[in-house]
C-alpha cells in the first residue's frame, strides 16, 4: 500500500488528542451518572482486586491489579471500576494513529484511523464496562507500535517495549499469543523482513516477554495449570460439532462489533485480493488480523465463539480497512461510519444513565443484568441478619460474584455449592462449601427448585423470595431456602 498522502503538516495528532479526550470525557461522564450495577463478569473481577494473586482460574491477573490501581485512587463505586476501560481505550486509539502514520507515513491516516477505532460498537460498550479485553487491546497496540518500529529502526527500545507488551499482554488474556502468530507470519512470508526472527531483537523481546509473564506462569504450576486448562475446556470440542448457524451468527455479529461500514469495506477488501493483491504494507495488517478472524470463525462453526472473541483484530483491520479507502479517495465512506458508530453510541450512552421510565426497547433488555443489585442487597440484608450463624450458600458464579459486590459492606462471606467435585470456575475453587452435620445453610439460590443441593439435607425450609423488578415485565428473582442437617457431601 503506498503512502495514503503527503503529511501537509496539519496538526492531526493534535485533533485525534482533542477528539479522543472530548469522547472520553463523555464516557467518564456517563458512567458517572449511570445507576447500573456491575455484571457478574465485573463484580468477579472486582472480588479478585480484593485477592490479589498472580492468577486465577479463568483469567489471568492484570484486571485485578488494574481494579485494585483504580479504588486506590478513586474508591469502589461502579464508576471507578469501570474508569480505567474509557482511558484504555482512548490511549489504544493514540496509540493507533502512531502505527498508520508509521506505516503510511501520513497523519492523515493515523488520525482516521485512530478516530474509526475510538467510535468502534465494540469499543464504546467495552468502554462502560470494565473487562480483560480493554487493557488486551491497548498492549496489542503498543505491541504492534513497537513491532513496526523494530522492523525499521535498530534502537534497542522497541525490543524491549515490545516483549513488555507482550508480557503484560499475557496477563491480560492469554489471546495475546494471536499477536506472536501474526508476527511470524508476517516475517516469514515478507523476504524483506525475513531477517529480521534471526536478529537480537525477538531474542530480546522474548526474554523480556517470559520475564513479565513467568509469576503467572510460576502461579500455574503451582495450582495445577488451572487456567490454561479452563482456556482448553472454554473451546468446547467435545459436544456436538460442525455448526453453521453459530457460524453465521458469529459473522454477523462482527458488524456490530466492527461497525456496518468498516465491516461491510473488510469483507469486500477481502473479496477483491485476488486482483487486488495486497501491497507490503497490507500484508502486515491482514497478518495480525485475518488469522485470528479465521481461527474465531473456524471456533464458531465447530463450537461457539463469542463475538468479542476476534477482538484483537480490529486493531489492525482498523487500520486497514481506512488507509484502503483514503487510498481510493472513499473519506466520505470513513466519516459515515464513524458517523453511524457515533450515533449508536449516543443512544447506548443514553440507555446506559438507566434514567427511571426509560427502558430499552428490546425483546432482550441486554441491561438487565446490570439493574437492582442494591435493591437485591436491600431485601436480603435482614434475611442473613436474622439468621447470623447459618453458612451463607449460593450456587451461581455470576450472582455470587454480583452479592459480593453489592454487600461489599459486609464481613460475612458466600460459600459456593460445588454440583460435581470439579472446580469449573474460582468460586468453586476457592470458596467450594464442604457440609457438616451440624451446619445450618441459608441458600441464595438463583434456580427456583435446585434439587440436587436440596436432596442433601435432611431439613429444608423454602423461605419468601427476593423479588425486584429490573425492566419491563422484567423481575429478579432469587429463591431462599434454610437448610439443615447435611447428608451427604455435594460430590458424592
Amino acid at each position: 500500500m503506498p503512502t495514503v498522502t503527503k503529511d501537509d503538516s496539519r496538526p492531526y495528532f493534535l485533533w485525534l488528542l482533542l477528539a479522543v479526550a472530548v469522547l472520553t470525557a463523555l464516557r467518564l461522564a456517563v458512567l458517572a451518572g449511570s445507576g447500573l450495577g456491575l455484571h457478574g463478569d465485573e463484580a468477579q473481577y472486582w472480588s479478585w482486586s480484593r485477592d490479589l494473586e498472580w492468577g486465577y482460574y479463568t483469567k489471568p491477573p492484570l484486571i485485578a491489579f488494574i481494579i485494585a490501581g483504580a479504588q486506590s485512587l478513586c474508591g469502589d463505586g461502579t464508576a471507578c471500576i469501570r474508569a480505567p476501560s474509557p482511558l484504555l481505550h482512548a490511549g489504544t486509539a493514540l496509540v493507533i494513529y502512531g502505527i498508520a502514520e508509521t506505516l503510511t507515513e501520513s497523519r492523515k491516516a493515523g488520525f482516521w484511523s485512530g478516530l474509526s477505532f475510538a467510535t468502534l460498537p465494540a469499543v464504546s460498550l467495552s468502554s462502560l464496562l470494565i473487562s480483560t479485553d480493554v487493557p488486551l487491546l491497548f498492549l496489542w497496540a503498543v505491541a504492534m507500535l513497537a513491532f513496526v518500529r523494530s522492523l525499521k529502526s535498530d534502537a534497542p527500545g522497541w525490543p524491549l517495549l515490545l516483549g513488555l507488551a507482550l508480557g503484560a499482554g499475557f496477563l491480560a488474556k492469554y489471546a495475546m499469543a494471536y499477536f506472536i502468530l501474526g508476527l511470524v507470519l508476517f516475517t516469514l512470508i515478507t523476504p524483506a523482513y525475513r531477517s529480521w526472527l534471526v536478529s537480537r531483537k525477538p531474542l530480546i523481546a522474548l526474554v523480556v516477554m517470559l520475564a513479565v509473564f513467568a509469576p503467572n506462569l510460576f502461579w500455574n504450576f503451582e495450582s495445577g495449570w488451572v487456567t490454561f486448562t479452563h482456556v482448553k475446556d472454554n473451546t468446547n470440542l467435545k459436544g456436538d460439532l460442525f455448526h453453521v448457524g453459530k457460524m453465521l451468527e458469529f459473522i454477523g455479529s462482527q458488524a456490530g462489533v466492527f461497525g456496518p461500514v468498516l465491516f461491510a469495506a473488510l469483507i469486500w477488501r477481502l473479496a477483491v485480493l485476488r486482483r487486488d493483491p495486497a501491497a507490503q504494507i497490507e500484508k502486515l495488517l491482514l497478518c495480525f488480523s485475518l488469522p485470528v478472524l479465521l481461527i474465531i470463525t473456524g471456533q464458531a462453526f465447530l463450537s461457539r465463539a463469542n463475538a468479542n472473541w476476534a477482538a484483537t483484530a480490529y486493531v489492525a483491520a482498523t487500520i486497514l480497512v481506512v488507509c484502503w479507502l483514503l487510498q481510493r479517495d472513499r473519506l466520505k465512506l470513513v466519516v459515515a461510519g464513524i458517523g453511524i458508530n457515533l450515533t449508536a453510541a449516543a443512544v447506548l450512552g443514553f440507555f446506559f444513565l438507566d434514567l427511571p421510565g426509560v427502558d430499552v426497547p428490546l425483546k432482550n433488555d441486554p441491561l438487565r443484568r446490570l439493574r437492582a443489585w442494591d435493591q437485591v442487597a436491600d431485601q436480603l440484608r435482614p434475611v442473613l441478619a436474622a439468621h447470623p450463624d447459618a453458612v451463607w450458600l449460593t450456587e451461581d458464579r455470576k450472582t455470587m460474584a454480583s452479592l459480593l459486590y453489592a454487600l461489599r459492606d459486609l464481613k460475612r462471606q458466600p460459600k459456593m455449592w460445588d454440583y460435581d467435585g470439579h472446580p469449573d470456575h474460582h468460586y468453586e475453587l476457592t470458596e467450594r462449601y464442604l457440609p457438616k452435620p451440624g451446619d445450618t445453610v441459608l441458600l441464595v439460590a438463583k434456580w427456583d427448585n435446585p434439587f440436587p443441593i436440596l436432596e442433601r439435607f435432611g431439613g429444608v425450609q423454602r423461605l419468601d423470595p427476593v423479588e425486584v423488578p429490573i425492566g419491563q415485565d422484567q423481575v429478579r428473582r432469587l429463591n431462599l431456602f434454610l437448610l439443615s442437617g447435611a447428608l451427604k457431601h455435594p460430590a458424592s
